[in-house]
């Protein structure tokens, strides 16, 4: 693990071709990197073959397209475990939808558009997040032991075939959201009062050690992800202090569940500061239209901004300007959530989150993308 370690503080130089990292000294204080700004895209193709537009412009020219004019560098999948018949009929087709045959066609695209991919393994046969980390259905009956052994086993198969498809992910989360573990109930990190956090790391390293044997020389950052929270400088302090090997800080932020910009600004000097890795805004989004579409959210008082386009890039560029100003030079990017939602397909457009995302009722990019792409460094050419 000592070996890996050296190499993982100087592998930043190895995301994905079109934009490089300037290796991190050993003092964890970054220099100058490449700002990492664009979106979760992950049900596009979906809404592609089931009626919906991606316009730029009001030019229809594809998701892909449209954020690539937009300037922005960075686009994430998230991944499910392998559902069975019976979870699928349980979640439904679009909470399992996100499995291996789905997304490996989706992340070549990405990077034969010369985008910078980003893997989201949820570890789960739907969603992962601080309230759910359903352990994925085969693997229910295993014993930790073996729950380690079958997840070294399952990262290794998944990068594996990234790789041979030639759409390596240039990071990968290991586990979406892992506030309170992952691997439910095996791996769940607050029992009682009692934190297991060996249990925890040791599931982390069995995928990250997956990820990395199936990598080879050119391994992707890992990036370890929560839902923003004001206890998450102790939880990365827990997790290094564990022999967690990652690089990349994910945090969560919607001021509906975390509360003000003061917040979040707090909360990342304070993670800066306690752990001295980049950081990254993995998750955000803002309604760009308000009434029956966003009523909940509209009653928060933690929501500083009009429900309009031009409120939804007021708050986009603040959340940009808190990352670009953590201490040392840490703020490493700011990702939108949802960005490829859209009310012209059908199956979205009672769907509120269509109405937080990049893209109007008539699929046309709105201005958000833009605060997006004029924040990325550097551009795509």
């Amino acid at each position: 693990m000592i070996a890996l370690r050296t190499l993982r503080a100087n592998a930043f130089s190895l995301f994905l071709a079109p934009l490089c990292f300037t290796a991190l000294p050993s003092s964890g204080q970054a220099r100058t990197v490449n700002f990492l700004t664009g979106s979760d895209i992950s049900y596009f193709g979906w809404i592609d073959s089931h009626g919906g537009i991606y316009q730029y412009h009001h030019q229809t020219i594809g998701a892909l397209a449209a954020f690539r004019q937009a300037g922005c560098n960075t686009l994430r999948l998230r991944l499910f475990h392998r559902p069975t018949a019976a979870e699928v009929k349980k979640f439904g087709k679009l909470n399992t939808l996100n499995n291996l045959a789905y997304t490996l066609p989706l992340a070549k695209k990405i990077v034969n558009a010369g985008f910078n991919f980003v893997l989201d393994l949820h570890f789960s046969d739907t969603w992962a997040d601080p309230g759910h980390q359903i352990t994925p259905a085969l693997w229910r009956h295993l014993t930790i032991t073996q729950l380690k052994t079958r997840l070294r086993a399952y990262c290794f198969r998944v990068i594996t075939s990234f790789k041979h498809a030639h759409a390596m992910p240039g990071m990968v989360l290991v586990g979406n959201e892992i506030n309170n573990g992952i691997l439910w109930p095996k791996g769940r990190l607050w029992v009682g009062h009692r934190a297991r956090w060996k249990r925890v790391a040791s599931l982390l390293n069995a995928a990250i050690d997956g990820i990395d044997s199936a990598a080879g020389a050119k391994k992707p950052l890992i990036m370890i992800q929560v839902g923003g929270f004001s206890y998450a400088p102790t939880f990365y302090r827990e997790l290094i202090r564990h022999g967690v090997h990652f690089n990349v800080v994910g945090f969560d932020y919607y001021p509906y569940w975390q509360g003000p910009l003061k917040n979040l600004r707090t909360t990342l000097d304070a993670v800066a500061r306690a752990v001295h890795k980049p950081i990254i805004v993995a998750e955000t989004a803002y309604p760009w239209i308000g009434g029956r579409h966003n009523v909940g959210w509209a009653h928060k008082k933690n929501m500083p901004f009009p429900f309009t386009p031009q409120g939804q890039c007021q708050y986009l560029q603040s959340v940009i300007n808190i990352v670009k100003a953590i201490p040392h030079h840490l703020g490493m990017g700011v990702w939108y959530w949802g960005g490829e939602y859209n009310p012209t397909c059908l199956a979205f457009r009672h769907n509120p989150w269509a109405y937080r995302s990049l893209f109007n009722s008539a699929g046309d990019a709105l201005p958000a993308m833009h605060i997006l792409g004029a924040a990325a460094q550097p551009k795509l050419p």
